[in-house]
């Protein structure tokens, strides 16, 4: 009964939605159709534009909802907002490509909306479950600026397995060394092997939703902190409680002249 009565109170939601946003000065994205699967076909208020993207089913489709109905990465609203676009247009001035890293992009929305927000930049998605990496690039197709990796995200170079294979919810699988890498490996790539990738592009923003593999990524060889304008973290303390996941991230930051915005479970790291 729960199977068949969640998916029309989630459509229900979705129509409710729908029309709240479409009244609303505040809402930048609408979403047009309510089912999960399928094609999600947005209306982008500010650009006057439409855009769908694929989904499997409910786990996708709230990804998409943080990502656009909610509008999770909302640059406006800080006092150094206008800064971020300043950058970007400093670093276009200099004839050079702002390089933006998704790490943890899952089905590639964010990577879309990065793209899309800055259309001149080079976005990067790093995703660690080999299907959401193909569905986020097959979402990500009509993005020339879009390079999606099968990869996880780390402080060097070397290998990781997946620790929870098995996960039902697409959007939070996580990630753990692997000391003897065989079977079920997963390349594991770094912050500066991406930038040695991309030589012609000068570092903007990184974008860091990893499931808690934040302890890790941020635990050493953190310099790239010091040159990326603006960085995105979403914390995981509320999922890994007691282990302090966020700890090694804030230790970094103390040692940067950077400035911390916090919203909700989202960190916005932007340098001075």
């Amino acid at each position: 009964m729960k199977k068949l009565i969640r998916p029309i109170s989630n459509t229900i939601r979705n129509i409710f939605r729908t029309i709240r946003d479409l009244l609303s000065k505040k809402s930048r994205f609408i979403r047009l159709n309510p089912f999960a699967k399928g094609k999600i076909i947005f209306f982008d208020k500010k650009n006057r534009t439409f855009f769908a993207l694929s989904s499997r089913g409910e786990g996708d489709s709230s990804v998409l909802d943080t990502i656009f109905s909610k509008y999770c990465y909302n640059l406006k609203g800080m006092r150094r907002s206008e800064d971020i676009y300043a950058q970007y247009n400093s670093i276009l001035s200099l004839e050079k490509c702002p390089l933006i890293i998704d790490c943890g992009s899952n089905i590639g929305a964010a990577t879309y909306f990065f793209a899309n927000e800055f259309p001149e930049a080079k976005v990067i998605g790093i995703e660690l479950e080999s299907n959401n990496a193909k569905l986020a690039s097959k979402n990500n197709l009509s993005k020339d600026n879009v390079h999606i990796l099968h990869a996880a995200i780390g402080p060097e170079s070397g290998s990781v397995m997946i620790e929870n294979p098995e996960e039902s919810n697409k959007d939070s699988f996580r990630t753990k060394a692997d000391s003897s890498p065989g079977k079920g490996s997963i390349d594991m790539i770094s912050i500066p092997d991406i930038q040695k990738l991309y030589p012609d592009t000068l570092p903007f923003i990184v974008k860091i939703d990893i499931e808690g593999f934040e302890d890790e990524l941020f635990s050493r060889n953190t310099q790239w902190m010091k040159v990326f304008y603006l960085i995105t973290l979403e914390i995981h303390d509320w999922m890994l409680p007691k282990k302090a996941i966020s700890k090694n991230f804030f230790q970094a930051h103390s040692k940067e002249s950077r400035d911390c915005y916090l919203k909700g479970d989202m960190v916005f790291s932007i340098k001075n």
